[in-house]
């Protein structure tokens, strides 16, 4: 059974890479015979992926080539994420970052801080956008992007990264990915994207009404109204209980798996602007705010669910409620790592072509 996986995951790397176009058909070949190794032995590192140490030299030979780029290994995973995504009247596009720890290879060059200054960890960051369907089908990636933080540089203050211009912030690689997605968006497909708290950037609510692009983010800020009442939390928190469900927890290293009962609550908020100065003046926005809360958890719950997602799509009862908190869960596949014994190919293709990226990350830094 799983010699007959990795055969299948073999022959969709073979498929995703037929149109990569290197200029040089020994590269375009190269990365094939990359591809189909990592996806053979996706969980192992490159050097025991491959067949013996001539094509282990190649596969670094191939990264290390100025002819390779991200950008160009990348083209034909796009395209032929996109086209899958036309097969499906509503598509989520989930945003997340992941940082990727090399503390422990000091003669590393050109990497970042990363972690808390008191860590005093290095690496680097990844943030990706993965195209998945409501049901949770993994797609392929619709972005993605590296970034170093400088080490030694002082944290900015509230006061200073207020006065910062949202394209000099660390923050706005999320607004950067929702273009790219709203650029791949194929007609008559409805894409949603769903970021978390990080994603909580007046600046992406006006992309989104500017492009007239669904979204759906967490809260993190409990943010003024343009209305009676004055702060976000409040007013959702104000609303009549529309009814009860059940989630399931995803367990990650600081929590166990388990199902939780919560409570639904919504209602339409208009979000006052944020002071910006010596910037473009910013419109209110109004959007759909759902509060999803866990008023009654076990004794041993450290950490209840309360969840106030923020969204631009339609929510007039509880069923589209529901709906959107469903869009929220899926959000998870992004956290969750496939491995080689994935049941299916684009999940364990993923894996791959993150893997092709963080090898030539690494070999270029």
């Amino acid at each position: 059974m799983a010699s007959k996986q990795k055969s299948k995951n073999i022959s969709w790397a073979t498929e995703e890479f037929s149109k990569i176009q290197l200029k040089d058909k020994r590269l375009n070949q190269r990365c094939k015979k990359v591809a189909r190794a990592l996806a053979q032995q996706s969980t192992e590192p490159i050097n025991q992926a491959c067949e013996d140490w001539a094509d282990t030299k190649a596969a670094y030979r191939f990264f290390d080539n100025p002819k390779v780029s991200p950008e160009k290994i990348l083209a034909p995973h796009y395209e032929r994420t996109v086209k899958r995504m036309k097969s499906h009247a509503l598509v989520l596009a989930v945003q997340d970052t992941t940082f990727f720890n090399y503390t422990h290879h000091p003669q590393t060059k050109g990497l970042g801080e990363i972690g808390t200054k008191a860590q005093n960890q290095r690496g680097f960051g990844m943030h990706s956008t993965l195209a998945v369907t409501p049901q949770g089908l993994p797609l392929g990636l619709l972005t993605q992007q590296y970034f170093e933080r400088p080490i030694g540089e002082a944290s900015h203050t509230a006061s200073e990264n207020q006065k910062l211009p949202i394209e000099e912030k660390e923050s706005y690689r999320w607004i950067e990915a929702f273009e790219q997605v709203i650029a791949l968006t194929p007609e008559e497909v409805q894409v949603v994207t769903v970021c978390d708290r990080e994603a909580d950037i007046y600046e992406m609510f006006v992309l989104a009404e500017e492009k007239q692009a669904d979204l759906l983010v967490r809260a993190n800020m409990d943010r003024r109204l343009d209305e009676e009442a004055k702060y976000l939390w409040a007013k959702v928190e104000s609303q009549t209980q529309v009814g009860e469900i059940t989630v399931d927890i995803i367990g990650n290293d600081k929590r166990k798996a388990r199902q939780a009962i919560v409570s639904v609550r919504f209602c339409t908020v208009t979000l006052r602007p944020p002071w910006r100065p010596q910037q473009k003046k910013l419109p209110p926005i109004t959007l759909t705010a759902i509060l999803v809360r866990e008023d009654n958890p076990a004794a041993d719950i450290k950490e209840p669910i309360e969840w106030l997602l923020l969204t631009n799509t339609i929510v007039n009862d509880f069923s589209q409620a529901l709906q959107v908190i469903e869009w929220y869960c899926s959000r998870w596949q992004i956290e969750v790592s496939q491995s080689a014994k994935s049941s299916n190919p684009v999940a364990a293709l993923k894996t791959v072509v993150c893997k092709l990226l963080c090898v030539f990350k690494t070999i270029s830094l």
